[in-house]
């Protein structure tokens, strides 16, 4: 059975491969080190957060104090290989993380409602 995403913002994928090709177009359509522009886009990143720090412990969200912003950017922990969406925080900080791992989570919390 085909596992759906939804998302607080109202955005609804059927399965985590739609919603898994969604984010990699938005990360596909940036260079790195450019932020997310696009509003819808910003929206849907920071709903997919949202659902990904809810399995978080509260000290190490990723979302932190709060979204400033998203950017595309190398992923430091496979030695700059590949890009990835990083958060950029109110509080100056930024962290990189992981869409697929999130829309996993997003799929597992909204196929338990």
């Amino acid at each position: 059975m085909a596992k759906s995403v939804l998302l607080s913002n109202g955005k609804f994928w059927a399965t985590q491969t739609a919603a898994k090709a969604h984010f990699k177009a938005i990360l596909n359509g940036l260079s790195d080190g450019e932020r997310v522009k696009n509003i819808s886009d910003q929206s849907d990143l920071a709903a997919l957060l949202q659902e990904y720090d809810r399995d978080m412990p509260a000290e190490s969200t990723k979302s932190g104090k709060g979204i400033a912003y998203f950017f595309r950017d190398r992923d430091k922990e496979h030695n700059g290989m590949t890009s990835c969406f990083y958060v950029y925080r109110i509080d100056d900080t930024s962290i990189d993380f992981s869409y697929i791992r999130a829309i996993e989570v997003a799929s597992r919390r909204g196929n338990k409602k």
